[in-house]
């Protein structure tokens, strides 16, 4: 694991800009999925009620499910062992690039899409996909700019390289 860490006078130098994010940024992005997928299963109740329009595949759905939210936690893991904070509103202590970060920038958040995915053929829902299209949208316009302006703030040359080596999603 390269951990690369910013002195606190980095950090408090004279005339340093509030980085405070902005309001959006603050919606956190499990409890966007989260509303995403209630507004499909809602809509879809509302189209088709019980019905599956294309079929339902429950295994092959769980099984995108499982390994969606497997990478997340393999994620959230690799930022506790590294003892940087995972909410990304919250200033990193250490470049995490290990694990599944070493595939991707963004592993939560492609997790999280799958696990979205996942619940959309298991239930037969193409809403479902929708919804976990809609939420890469979100987070790849809004969050993750945010982020990684942050990340190069404070970690400078390092995360650029990391950047330009590993790509935002996979």
């Amino acid at each position: 694991m390269a951990t690369v860490t910013s002195s606190a006078a980095e950090a408090a130098s004279p005339g340093a800009v509030d980085r405070s994010p902005p309001r959006w940024v603050t919606l956190r992005p499990p409890r966007i999925a989260q509303a995403l997928m209630a507004a499909a299963v809602a809509l879809h109740a509302a189209l088709w009620g019980i019905e599956a329009p294309l079929g339902r595949l429950p295994a092959v759905g769980a099984l995108i499910a499982a390994a969606g939210a497997a990478w997340v936690l393999w994620a959230w893991w690799c930022f506790r062992r590294a003892a940087t904070p995972v909410l990304p509103t919250a200033e990193p202590r250490v470049l995490v690039d290990e694990g599944p970060f070493r595939y991707g920038r963004n592993p939560m958040y492609l997790g999280l899409a799958l696990v979205i995915t996942g619940g959309g053929v298991a239930l037969g829902s193409p809403l479902l996909a929708l919804a976990a299209v809609a939420f890469v949208l979100i987070v790849d316009r809004l969050h993750i700019p945010f982020e990684e302006a942050r990340l190069r703030r404070r970690f400078g040359g390092w995360y650029s390289d990391y950047a330009a080596d590993v790509r935002r999603w996979i």
